[in-house]
């Protein structure tokens, strides 16, 4: 499980500032922070959901090797896709949005 007292140290929260965000009793989150105690399985679905919406993310993206790659938050452990390209962009042996095959208004192409 993620440490939280360092946590909450990087995202400047207060123990009581994520008590009352997390809708738990001080003395609940106190006992998270402090002394290790493993929240329930209902509590720690909303600690990874309070989690991801708070935290100052601090990203690892894996190698790109195609149009997505995924990343890794060192903070929080959350996981998303990001795009490796901007849109003008294609990767090879991919069609651009919105053309059209050897025809340009019915006009073949040679």
């Amino acid at each position: 499980m993620l440490e939280l007292k360092p946590w909450l140290a990087v995202n400047d929260l207060t123990v009581r500032d994520f008590a009352l965000g997390l809708d738990v009793p001080l003395k609940t989150a106190q006992d998270w922070v402090y002394r290790g105690v493993v929240p329930s399985a209902e509590n720690k679905d909303k600690l990874t959901e309070y989690r991801h919406e708070h935290c100052a993310h601090h990203w690892v993206i894996a190698v790109p090797n195609g149009p997505l790659s995924e990343g890794l938050c060192q903070r929080c452990g959350h996981v998303r896709e990001f795009q490796n390209s901007a849109p003008e962009y294609t990767w090879p042996g991919t069609k651009p949005r919105g053309s059209k095959d050897k025809a340009v208004e019915g006009k073949s192409v040679a």
